[in-house]
């Protein structure tokens, strides 16, 4: 499951500096991008252990702002994107770890972030969507 990763995160960096060679704060974007990728795929994952109820998570209330969608949004983002930006900071980025990455994983053909990336996004929409159906 470990080399998933790295080849996710690999893909993306070499696909970045591919394409978009100018860009002076890929590392910024890549990271903002991969984190939520990785955070909805966290949120699946955990999604579908509360509808079996093998685990529970309890999502924080908050109310600070009027609405329910910027403090869900909040709640999301404390519950699973913070743990995530945290992890793959110290996986990927800490001590310029991602030289490294990218030497040991080269993908030299194959697109592997792009699919990841719109299946997680998709995942997460089918998910909560079918999640709310059968509660």
């Amino acid at each position: 499951m470990r080399n998933y990763y790295y080849i996710f995160w690999a893909d993306s960096i070499q696909r970045i500096r591919k394409f978009h060679p100018q860009k002076r704060d890929w590392k910024i974007s890549l990271y903002i991008l991969n984190s939520w990728v990785n955070a909805l795929n966290l949120f699946i994952v955990f999604l579908w252990l509360k509808y079996f109820k093998l685990m529970i998570i309890k999502l924080p209330e908050i109310n600070i702002f009027p609405g329910d969608m910027i403090d869900g949004f909040l709640s999301f983002a404390i519950v699973f994107a913070t743990p995530v930006f945290i992890l793959n900071y110290f996986l990927i980025f800490h001590n310029d770890r991602y030289k490294k990455i990218v030497d040991k994983h080269y993908i030299k053909s194959g697109n592997y972030a792009l699919p990841y990336t719109l299946t997680m996004v998709l995942g997460a929409f089918i998910s909560a969507i079918v999640y709310s159906i059968l509660t």
